[in-house]
């Protein structure tokens, strides 16, 4: 019984305290903000979300376009022809030519059309030979005076390619628009 009434009497004094304690407080100025604790862990990843859906297949590429290149050949005026080797005239016949040249060494230009400056204008054709190869010519139209060409790019690409018509004509007078759409190698 002792024991319940210290018990008593404690608690009450507990209650007192905080009563007296809490009552004095009058409204003051409010305190510095103390400094901002460390940031805490980051805590772990949650759930994976669901797999999308898979997308569309993506358009076919074609495997089957020839690139040929030809070394440094001199243009004196008249006309000068490239053996299309390894093509058929089947091949040909069936698929889209373009010719480029590079007389400068850095720029390469479309043919039908003129070179470097201006001044100097080409058209270019195919013509079936007995042997099988075909033979393409470039035959000068304006200007006068030799132009060596370093380099000459020819590419041919089988119809199929052309289905879907979404490459416009001025697309393949840039070669290397052409170039890095058919991931063709220098």
């Amino acid at each position: 019984m002792k024991n319940s009434r210290i018990l008593s009497v404690l608690s009450l004094v507990v209650l007192l305290f905080t009563v007296l304690t809490f009552s004095g407080c009058k409204d003051g100025e409010a305190g510095a903000v103390g400094p901002s604790g460390p940031a805490g862990a980051t805590g772990p990843a949650g759930p994976a979300g669901p797999t999308g859906a898979t997308g569309p297949a993506g358009q076919n590429g074609n495997a089957n376009v020839i690139q040929l290149t030809f070394g440094s050949k001199v243009h004196t005026g008249t006309e000068i022809s490239y053996s299309l080797t390894g093509v058929t005239q089947a091949v040909l016949n069936q698929s889209a030519y373009f010719t480029y040249v590079n007389p400068s060494g850095s720029f390469w230009y479309s043919l039908p059309g003129t070179t470097s400056g201006g001044s100097k204008e080409y058209r270019t054709y195919v013509q079936a030979q007995a042997s099988g190869t075909p033979l393409l010519y470039v035959n000068r139209v304006a200007g006068t005076g030799s132009e060596t060409f370093a380099s000459t790019r020819v590419i041919i690409i089988p119809a199929s390619v052309l289905t879907n018509a979404k490459l416009s004509a001025d697309f393949f007078n840039d070669y290397e628009r052409v170039k890095k759409h058919f991931n063709l190698a220098d």
